[in-house]
């Protein structure tokens, strides 16, 4: 795993830490980066000082796209971004795979008893905004979860 940047926004008057307002992180594609990058976007929305039903959809969700790359992009690597935008948590994983058209639509009476299929379903219902762009540098997933208004400006400061 890479720790690839941490942004100050602002200093702490009274520590030494700094308060971010965007953090990633990227790791060699397998199945053991799904967790490893779960507990880091966990991570952040926890330093950032947000709901722990906020921290759940966001665990859930960054599971969700980042166990998307690792089995249907064809990628060496998938990289994570938290961000507070405004009042939504923001995020954002890319690899650098191949998209996939499937050629059978994804449900079928044949799916409805099949473990898996389901993610991006449940990755629209948590969040407010996904929004999913493809090319020939791979592929960019972006999923915004709101924030309530009052805990969006606040900030944590952060030791990642």
């Amino acid at each position: 795993m890479t720790a690839l940047t941490l942004t100050s926004s602002s200093r702490v008057e009274s520590e030494t830490r700094v308060t971010f307002t965007h953090a990633a992180c990227s790791a060699v594609t397998s199945n053991a980066c799904v967790p490893v990058l779960r507990r880091f976007v966990v991570h952040c929305v926890r330093r950032l000082g947000l709901s722990e039903d906020l921290c759940d959809a966001a665990g859930l969700v960054s599971s969700e796209l980042i166990t998307n790359a690792v089995l249907h992009s064809g990628s060496h690597s998938v990289a994570v971004l938290v961000s507070l935008e405004g009042h939504s948590l923001v995020i954002t994983v890319r690899d650098e795979g191949g998209w996939r058209t499937r050629i059978e639509p994804r449900h079928s009476p044949a799916d409805d008893d099949a473990p898996c299929g389901r993610g991006l379903s449940l990755v629209e219902m948590l969040t407010e905004c996904l929004s999913i762009t493809t090319g020939s540098r791979g592929t960019v997933v972006k999923a915004s979860l709101h924030v309530d208004a009052s805990v969006s400006d606040a900030g944590a400061p952060c030791d990642v």
